[in-house]
């Protein structure tokens, strides 16, 4: 029997913290975990950039680029690429640095743009299957956040301390 890959892993854990919150989404738990996985690299987290190339950082510069420029032609795939990736930006550090957001005073900001992200990109997504799964994942928003959340702090806990060498705990622990 070899290691399991790291997307086995969080697929483990996701669909033993989803069956505690009676969700029964596969599909959302294939999502998540692969979401975990590409998001294990950091670079992943800003892969999409503005019209001048540079990486989009903070939620105000995702609403930014997905809204529409009255001097531009609304371009769907890009838009619905930027909703997905701010639903999937937020699901992650709302579920998985949520301590951080918390502090910040940025908890509920960061759900509530992430469902609605969500919501709007099963508008723009025009295959059913991947459409019905972003509803399901703007409905569900809050509790799978919860499920990230609290397989953060009992099944992935970080005990190192936060020092200056260790980046990952710093933010994990605000």
């Amino acid at each position: 029997m070899g290691m399991p890959t790291l997307y086995q892993f969080f697929r483990h854990q996701l669909s033993h913290g989803f069956a505690v919150r009676d969700l029964h989404e596969p599909a959302a738990i294939d999502y998540v975990s692969d979401v975990l996985t590409r998001f294990a690299q950091t670079r992943a987290l800003y892969a999409l950039t503005d019209t001048n190339g540079r990486p989009l950082e903070h939620l105000v510069d995702y609403l930014d680029a997905s809204r529409k420029d009255k001097n531009q032609r609304v371009d769907r795939a890009r838009n619905g690429s930027i909703l997905r990736h701010l639903g999937e930006y937020t699901l992650f550090m709302s579920g998985l640095f949520r301590e951080r957001l918390t502090a910040r005073g940025e908890l509920n900001y960061y759900l509530a743009q992430g469902a609605s992200a969500y919501g709007q990109c099963a508008d723009y997504e025009l295959q059913p299957g991947r459409r019905q799964l972003f509803r399901r994942l703007h409905t569900n928003f809050g509790r799978i956040a919860d499920t990230l959340d609290d397989m953060r702090r009992t099944r992935l806990p970080l005990s190192l301390p936060p020092t200056a060498e260790n980046l990952m705990a710093v933010l994990w622990r605000r």
